[in-house]
């Protein structure tokens, strides 16, 4: 039987010209480091950052002071044309008029476009390559607004160099750029955001099920306040990927993909080797990472038969006495947003109710899709809702309709003395059978693939195509809005769940098909399923970010979980985890920050379902990590390390395997849980089986019965729960609604 974990591809260095986002130096910094800087400019810093483009941020320079050789006069930094000693010089090509720049006026806005950049004032003009200059505006310069505040610049120029090499400027450190660029299109969006004394520093968490996911967090502190503790609540990002591998990045091991972005964040951060999922399904582990408690505590996964939620018209999803992180922060005086995937329910009772929605768990603002992607949502793919049952069906109408002919060709025949008027009725009520289920499956697409903003369904069904640069375009303008924090933002992304769906610019790109080409448009946004407690199926990448706090470079091998992030966020926020309830979860900070040795985790517990398959043990006093095995799934075909065919493997039943004695590994030396110890091989194996044992007797007596959410009362369809604009049942709007609920 193959343990190993599927899936895992190697990753491949970037292309040539696949940037990387810009380094923002820290204002407080007169000098950089010497392997990046090429020359200082009193507190702002000149980097030589190899494959990006360079990102030039000019306060209150005028045009005019811009001479032909393409390098701005600066303030202080000698003649025109001159940076400083030892600076990396843009190149300019000369030729047409492709961008013509006019001085502006003090606060006048600017007006510019991809192929002509403009700026409305007063003096001439100098010309440059349309490949070299792209302009943009800061916010808080638009039409119509108020004088912004002093210190602001009033334009930003943003120059990219024809040469591989390139160099970041940034001459005013009230600006933040950061850069999500396309590896044919090269610079292809950027999000500037006025600092106004605050500076952005990543604090990065990658994990893998919701299916697999990805996380980042975000923080933005006070640049004067990094050192005081608690005094400030930082602004939180958080970013999950759904059904992301941990073999799928390069900075744990990957050589074909690209992940450049994530594999930067690795390397200024810290990273964790032991991180896992608290279920292998998605909407377990999401109850989970919300909550910070196993899935099975909220009702929130079933023993057998649906293990997740199947319709945006069903009544099941997480209850309201469930606490989330979002409510906490919410509390604590945060703004609390999510944009992006949710599949933990929509009503309860009616359409409107809005009983399990996220402005009912925490979030005062929502865009994404209530439910999940599946391949229903692309109207070229195979089925994937319920599709067992579609098969079941499909089963039944054909013995059926099998039937009615066998009865017609008698009655011809003269073999049966039935009326022909009870023949044709018979055959009616088949074919009413049969229009009922097939109606209702092949709305799948218009009732559970769409779009929401707070309350409202914005697109019915959406466009897979254009909805990674609407979660983009509504994360920035999320981050806009709120700038000024606190701030929780839960960006949920659709990458790389199926059905694989990449704008063009990513199609090709990678060497691994349509999944890479996800996977790495997944990037520059920025496995196995259901395999029970194999690590396969729940081991995650896991990196925090926080520049000047936490030590670049890092890496943790001790045992860490998704539902750790609840109790950290809040302990962040200056919160206080519930004390009414069990919380699995417990807080990294003091991990992170080294002030602990070792995780709180001493045993965790892997779940399928409602079924106890595994339990983890981390003996700290010798270091030796140990998993033991009590039930496993068994894999189709044998050995493939996963059950293809099946969607995902069975928790119990004909479909696992019983393990009396159960497995035993050591992760430390067999992370891939390929080599079961016996008692024979391992002189610790009884003593190591009765410990983790115990522990399992112990964790069973935290356990008390709640309401199930996957029953099937509640997993069915109900059309009075469907969320619909429109008329029901052909809902149908745009993007931004041109109908309403009805």
């Amino acid at each position: 039987m193959g343990r190993g974990q599927p899936g895992i591809r190697p990753r491949a260095a970037p292309k040539p010209g696949y940037a990387r986002s810009p380094v923002r130096p820290r204002p407080s910094q007169a000098r950089c480091p010497a392997s990046v800087c090429s020359g200082c400019l009193g507190k702002t810093a000149l980097l030589d950052l190899p494959g990006a483009s360079g990102v030039l941020l000019i306060p209150h320079l005028s045009f005019s002071n811009v001479s032909r050789s393409g390098a701005p006069s600066l303030p202080g930094a000698g003649a025109p044309g001159h940076l400083a000693e030892g600076a990396v010089r843009p190149r300019w090509a000369s030729g047409r008029l492709t961008q013509a720049l006019k001085a502006s006026a003090p606060h006048r806005t600017l007006r510019f476009g991809v192929n002509s950049a403009k700026v409305v004032g007063r003096r001439g003009l100098d010309q440059f390559s349309q490949r070299n200059l792209i302009l943009a505006k800061p916010r808080l310069s638009q039409r119509n607004r108020k004088q912004p505040r002093s210190g602001l610049p009033r334009w930003v120029l943003i120059l990219q160099k024809e040469s591989e090499a390139s160099c970041s400027l940034l001459l005013n450190p009230n600006f933040v750029a950061a850069r999500m660029p396309s590896p044919r299109a090269g610079l292809k969006s950027q999000l500037l955001v006025p600092n106004h004394g605050r500076l952005f520093l990543p604090f990065v968490f990658l994990c893998r099920h919701c299916g697999p996911l990805v996380l980042m967090v975000g923080l933005l502190l006070r640049t004067c306040e990094l050192r005081a503790a608690g005094a400030l609540q930082p602004n939180i990002l958080l970013i999950m990927a759904d059904d992301l591998g941990i073999g799928d990045l390069g900075c744990y091991g990957n050589s074909t993909l690209r992940t450049p972005h994530i594999d930067r964040l690795a390397e200024e951060g810290v990273r964790l080797t032991q991180h896992l999922a608290a279920a292998p399904l998605c909407t377990p582990s999401r109850a989970a990472f919300l909550t910070g408690r196993h899935s099975f505590r909220s009702g929130m996964d079933a023993s057998d038969g649906y293990r997740a939620l199947q319709w945006n018209g069903g009544s099941g999803g997480l209850p309201e006495n469930e606490t989330t992180f979002a409510r906490i922060l919410q509390q604590q005086g945060y703004a609390t947003g999510l944009i992006g995937k949710w599949h933990q329910g929509v009503n309860c009772e009616s359409r409107v109710d809005h009983c399990h929605h996220p402005l009912n768990h925490g979030f005062d603002y929502f865009y994404g899709m209530p439910f999940t992607l599946v391949n229903d949502c692309h109207p070229d793919r195979p089925p994937e809702v319920d599709a067992a049952t579609r098969a079941k069906l499909w089963r039944y109408t054909q013995m059926l309709a099998l039937g009615m002919l066998t009865v017609a060709a008698s009655k011809a025949c003269g073999l049966i003395s039935v009326s022909w008027k009870a023949v044709m009725g018979a055959a009616g009520l088949v074919f009413l059978f049969f229009a009922s289920w097939y109606a209702s499956f092949g709305f799948v697409r218009r009732w559970n693939c769409i779009l929401m903003r707070n309350h409202d369904v914005t697109e019915q069904p959406m466009v897979l195509e254009r909805t990674a640069s609407l979660m983009l375009k509504e994360a920035v303008s999320y981050i806009e809005r709120n700038k000024h924090g606190p701030f929780l933002l839960f960006v949920s992304l659709l990458h790389v769940h199926i059905p694989l769906v990449t704008t063009k610019e990513f199609r090709g790109e990678s060497q691994h098909g349509l999944y890479g080409d996800n996977v790495e448009e997944m990037d520059w946004l920025v496995g196995g399923k259901g395999m029970g407690g194999w690590e396969g199926g729940i081991r995650v990448p896991g990196i925090f970010r926080w520049p000047g706090v936490l030590p670049a470079g890092r890496v943790i091998h001790e045992p860490t979980s998704l539902m750790d992030v609840f109790p950290t966020v809040v302990q962040l926020a200056g919160g206080q985890v519930p004390q009414d309830r069990v919380i699995d979860g417990r807080s990294l900070v003091p991990l992170l920050q080294g002030a602990a040795e070792h995780s709180e985790h001493e045993f965790l517990f892997h779940y399928c379902g409602k079924h106890l398959h595994a339990a983890r043990w981390h003996d700290k006093d010798s270091g030796r990590l140990w998993k033991v095995h009590y039930v496993t799934p068994r894999f189709h075909p044998e050995g493939a390390g996963a059950c293809y065919g099946q969607g995902v493997c069975p928790c119990s039943g004909e479909g696992v395997t019983q393990h009396n004695p159960p497995l035993l590994f050591e992760l430390s030396r067999d992370p891939s849980e390929a080599r079961p110890l016996t008692p024979g091989s391992e002189p610790l194996y009884h003593a190591v089986v009765a410990r983790v044992g115990q522990a399992v007797e112990e964790h069973r007596e935290t356990l008390s019965p709640v309401p199930p959410q996957f029953s099937l009362s509640n997993i069915l369809w109900k059309p009075w729960l469907q969320p619909c604009c429109g008329i029901f049942p052909f809902c149908s709007c745009t993007q931004d609604g041109d109908h309403r609920e009805t």
